[in-house]
C-alpha cells in the first residue's frame, strides 16, 4: 500500500511549508451535476507561526508526491488567514484559499460589442477578457451559435456561466489551476480512467434517487428579444413520464441564435432528466488501502469529466456495476500520530446517462440495427448509448454472492461470468 506525501507551497515565491501543515481539506469541482462548478477551495491547518509569505492574495499550491513526482491537487490564492492557539507557545494558523473562478467573479468586463459566435469561442473570449486565458488543450470550440451581444460591464463569471447554461457546457478549473470550457460534446467517446471494486470502498456506499432535477416538460427561449415583445420559444416533453409522475416543467431563456439549437437543448434536457436518476454516494477511497499502481492512476488521471467504473456491488443494489462521471470531490489529508498521512478522497459522481454527451449516429456500434433498439425510443429521446461497463476483477459478480449458494455443477474452469 502506498500513501503519497503532501507538500504545500505558499507565497509569491511559492515557498514549501509542508513541515508546518497538520491537515488539508480540498473541495474540487461540483457536487450537483446540474449546476456549474464553484471555485475550488483549500483549507490548510498549520502549526507554529503563520509564515510571512501567507498573505491575502498570495498563491497556494498543494501537491501529492509519489515516486518523486508531484501531482497537483489544488492551485489558488489566499482569501482568509486566521491564528489560534492550543497553548500559549503553540500557534495554530489556518489558511483558506480559493481557485481562480472566484477571482473571475470579481472581474467586470465588456466595453465593446461581441459578434455572433460558437459557445466555446464566446466562453474563451470571456475567460481571456477576465484575465484568465483558458487552457487550449482542455477548451472545446462549442456546438451552438450564441447571439451577438453588447455587454455593459458585468462580472466575467456571471457571463461565462450564462453561456455554459445556454450551450449545455461546463466552465471548470483543473487540479493544476487551469480554467477551461467543456462543451456539450466534451464527454463523447471517453474511456474508463479508473476501475474500482466495491471492496476498495466499503459499506459507506449508498444509492439515492429523488425528484431533484426532474424535468419532463421543457421550454427553451431563443433569438433576439423584439422591442416590446418576447423571445421565440420551442418545447419538448416526455408524455410517458408526465403520465407516470405528473408534470415537472422548466423554462430556460438563452442567447441561442437558432430554433434548431434551441430544440436540441430542450430535447437534451428532457431526455436526460425525465426520470429520476440513481446517485451513488459514499464513494470514498482511502489511499492507504490502494496499491501503488491504483494510487498513481487516481492521482495522474482522475479529474472532473473522467469516467470511472465500479463493480461488485451487492445484489440488493440498483446495479451491481456502474459507469460514473466524476463531477468533483472532497479531499482530506490528515497527519497521523506515527508521522504518516491519512489521505481520503470522496468523489461526487453522476450516472453515465444523466450527464453524457448527446449520442451521435457515428457512436453507435456497427452491429446495432433498428430492430434491436427499444421500439418506444426515438433518436431525439435517446439520452445516451453507454458502453458496457468493464468487467473488473469482480466480473460483475455481486459482493453478496456466496460460493456455497452456487450451482455445485459449476467448476472454476466453467465459470462464465
Amino acid at each position: 500500500m502506498t500513501v503519497p506525501a503532501a507538500v504545500a507551497y505558499v507565497g509569491d515565491g511559492l515557498d514549501a511549508i509542508e513541515c508546518q501543515v497538520l491537515s488539508a481539506q480540498v473541495h474540487h469541482g461540483r457536487d450537483d451535476p446540474t449546476a456549474q462548478p464553484e471555485a475550488s477551495t483549500a483549507v490548510l491547518e498549520l502549526v507554529g507561526a503563520l509564515p510571512d509569505v501567507a498573505r491575502i492574495g498570495a498563491r497556494v499550491r498543494l501537491a501529492a508526491v509519489l515516486g518523486g513526482v508531484e501531482y497537483p491537487r489544488f492551485v489558488g490564492e489566499i482569501t482568509d488567514v486566521a491564528v489560534g492557539w492550543d497553548h500559549v507557545d503553540i500557534a495554530r494558523p489556518r489558511i483558506i484559499a480559493a481557485g481562480d473562478l472566484a477571482r473571475l467573479g470579481r472581474r467586470p468586463i465588456g466595453d465593446a460589442p461581441w459578434p455572433a459566435e460558437l459557445d466555446g469561442v464566446r466562453a474563451a473570449r470571456i475567460l481571456e477578457l477576465g484575465g484568465f486565458p483558458p487552457d487550449p488543450l482542455a477548451t472545446d470550440p462549442g456546438t451552438v451559435e450564441i447571439l451577438a451581444r453588447d455587454v455593459d460591464r458585468k462580472p466575467a463569471l456571471e457571463l461565462v456561466h450564462e453561456v455554459a447554461s445556454d450551450g449545455g457546457g461546463i466552465v471548470w478549473q483543473s487540479r493544476a489551476g487551469e480554467l477551461a470550457y467543456a462543451d456539450a460534446l466534451h464527454r463523447r467517446g471517453s474511456a474508463v480512467r479508473l476501475e474500482i471494486a466495491a471492496c476498495d470502498v466499503g459499506l459507506g456506499l449508498g444509492w439515492e434517487a429523488t425528484l431533484e432535477g426532474l424535468v419532463n416538460d421543457a421550454t427553451v427561449r431563443y433569438g433576439p428579444v423584439p422591442e416590446g415583445g418576447e423571445q421565440a420559444e420551442v418545447h419538448a416533453s416526455d408524455p410517458v413520464s408526465i403520465a407516470e409522475r405528473g408534470e415537472y416543467g422548466a423554462g430556460l431563456s438563452t442567447q441561442l441564435a437558432s430554433a434548431v439549437d434551441a430544440q436540441r437543448r430542450a430535447d437534451a434536457i428532457v431526455s436526460r432528466q425525465a426520470a429520476p436518476s440513481w446517485v451513488l454516494g459514499g464513494l470514498e477511497l482511502d489511499l492507504g488501502l490502494l496499491d501503488h499502481a491504483r494510487t498513481l492512476a487516481l492521482l495522474e488521471h482522475v479529474e472532473v469529466h473522467e469516467l470511472v467504473s465500479i463493480t461488485g456491488l451487492p445484489e440488493t443494489s440498483p446495479a451491481t456495476s456502474a459507469l460514473l462521471w466524476v463531477e468533483g470531490w472532497r479531499e482530506s489529508i490528515e497527519g497521523t500520530e506515527g508521522g504518516g498521512l491519512a489521505w481520503r478522497i470522496a468523489y461526487a459522481t453522476s450516472d453515465y446517462c444523466r450527464t453524457s454527451s448527446p449520442p451521435l449516429w457515428d457512436d453507435v456500434p456497427a452491429g446495432v440495427t433498428w430492430d434491436t433498439i427499444d421500439p418506444a425510443r426515438t433518436w431525439n429521446g435517446a439520452a445516451c448509448l453507454p458502453p458496457p461497463p468493464p468487467a473488473g476483477r469482480w466480473h460483475d459478480v455481486p459482493a453478496s454472492m456466496r460460493w456455497d449458494t452456487t450451482d455445485p455443477a459449476i467448476t472454476w474452469d466453467t465459470w462464465a461470468r
